[in-house]
């Protein structure tokens, strides 16, 4: 048998090519929309040839890269009949059997994240009957269990039986897969760690230690991750609903990007939140290209179907920024500013800039008493874990919809986990009119680090932080 498990770091998305290399034949699991050349170079290197591809189910956090792959290999689309896509596909159902050389595939229908949900357990004939190792979609994670994002409390119920029925009563040993990890918004407290054992996961997985249907239910439902900012554009776009399209973007004079930007066209501003706080053109949002889930922030706070214009630090940037956002459905990427703030500043068009403080100054800052507004735009978990006292809670997400909250006058010290998350949040607010902010470098991790105090909630679930 031949395993190699494919992560993309900046999504936490994980797929897989599987094959016999007696047959010469491979399997492609859940394949992203921006790596389809890694599995062609993969499966050449390996002398493999890709003659189906599988998907464990809709995702609604990426794009899907199965039609590229299946244009480019000639290879049938596999999906459970659940699945409701309208491309050309062949359905699996519960119970089938996928065989390639000496390595076994049987499909298990394990519903729970989405109705389509399947689990694949892999067999390598040449060792024995059993199955060697487990591949899980979204039904397990290492450390958590998948999200019920479609149907509620029943798709909690659903995903109980699911783990009861075909993932529980497996052997300790067998090894476990799954279809995403840290850093992925399909599930909470996902481990960084890229594999499991079922074994491990009966023992550690916090999930899998409630023993009552009700328990686990409730424990699931509670406290969700927000979902996917283009949810219902990604799943359309995965099941054949809505085109897909390939960004072209063209080169922007200074004077072209003016006038676009006139006519309702959106800067997407690529740099770093100091570089871009330093001097940035008006209105422009800010996602720095080396953020953690760099296209999944730019869906969650550029608006659909808007025309962005990239404006990078270098040619690199723009190579990675475009494959990067197609993943996530953002299309819309109708060119760069060429010559980037050289141009626009020689040509004397406005500019904007954001302070950047740091906790120092903002601990200084309120022991003075000064009418000082502290705005934090962590998600609801890291919130809980520890705050400062005062501060205004406005999740980064939810920063533009929310912009009525925040006080028109007066400074705005807007701070994250490390200063990304709320250097894009400034950006969205500023879109509305709203000035007075002040970027905290460091944010709460600078914060609890320098011995600030924060305020506390024992509720909540915990997760990791991120910049």
């Amino acid at each position: 048998m031949i395993f190699q498990q494919i992560l993309n770091e900046e999504s936490g998305c994980l797929s897989y090519l599987i094959g016999c290399g007696e047959a010469g034949r491979a399997l492609v699991v859940d394949p992203g929309r921006d790596r389809v050349p890694e599995y062609l170079r993969l499966a050449a290197k390996t002398g493999l040839t890709t003659s189906h591809i599988l998907e464990t189910h809709t995702h609604a956090d990426h794009i899907s890269g199965n039609r590229d792959l299946a244009e480019a290999v000639r290879a049938p689309i596999l999906v459970h009949r659940a699945s409701g896509v309208v491309f050309e596909h062949e359905e699996v159902q519960d119970g089938d059997e996928i065989v390639i050389g000496t390595v076994r595939f049987k499909v298990a229908h394990t519903p729970g994240h989405t109705p389509d949900s399947i689990c694949l357990l892999v067999t390598d004939l040449s060792r024995g009957d059993a199955p060697w190792f487990v591949l899980t979609g979204d039904m397990l994670f290492v450390g958590a269990v998948g999200r019920p994002d479609l149907g509620g409390a029943r798709a909690a119920e659903d995903a109980w039986e699911s783990l009861h029925r075909v993932l529980l009563p497996l052997d300790d040993s067998v090894e476990v897969y799954p279809a995403h990890g840290a850093g992925s918004s399909c599930g909470r407290a996902m481990s960084s760690k890229s594999g499991s054992t079922i074994g491990f996961e009966r023992r550690f997985n916090p999930a899998l230690q409630l023993r009552e249907r009700a328990a686990f239910v409730d424990f699931l439902m509670r406290d969700l991750p927000p979902k996917p900012p283009s949810f219902e554009k990604i799943v359309g776009k995965n099941k054949g609903l809505v085109s897909l399209m390939a960004a072209k973007p063209r080169p922007y004079s200074a004077r072209e990007a003016s006038e676009a930007v006139r006519r309702g066209e959106i800067v997407l501003d690529l740099r770093d939140p100091a570089t871009y706080g330093e001097a940035h053109i008006p209105g422009a949002i800010n996602v720095w290209i080396e953020s953690p889930q760099f296209a999944e922030r730019v869906a969650g706070m550029v608006p659909a179907g808007v025309p962005l214009l990239l404006l990078a630090q270098g040619p690199s940037d723009l190579d990675r920024a475009v494959p990067a956002l197609s993943r996530v459905g953002v299309d819309e990427v109708t060119g760069f500013l060429q010559w980037g703030m050289i141009e626009w500043r020689s040509e004397g068009f406005a500019v904007e800039s954001v302070p950047q403080i740091t906790v120092n100054e903002l601990a200084e800052w309120l022991e003075q008493g000064r009418a000082v507004t502290v705005i934090d735009v962590r998600e609801p978990a890291e919130w809980l874990e520890g705050h400062i006292k005062g501060a205004t809670h406005l999740p980064m997400l939810e920063a533009a919809s929310r912009h009525a909250e925040v006080p028109t006058e007066g400074p705005k010290a807007v701070l994250c986990a490390g200063g990304l998350r709320s250097s894009t949040a400034i950006s969205a607010l500023t879109r509305h009119g709203l000035k007075g902010f002040y970027n905290v470098t460091g944010g709460m991790t600078a914060w609890k680090r320098s011995g600030y105090p924060v305020v506390r909630s024992s509720s909540g679930s915990g997760s990791a932080s991120r910049p």
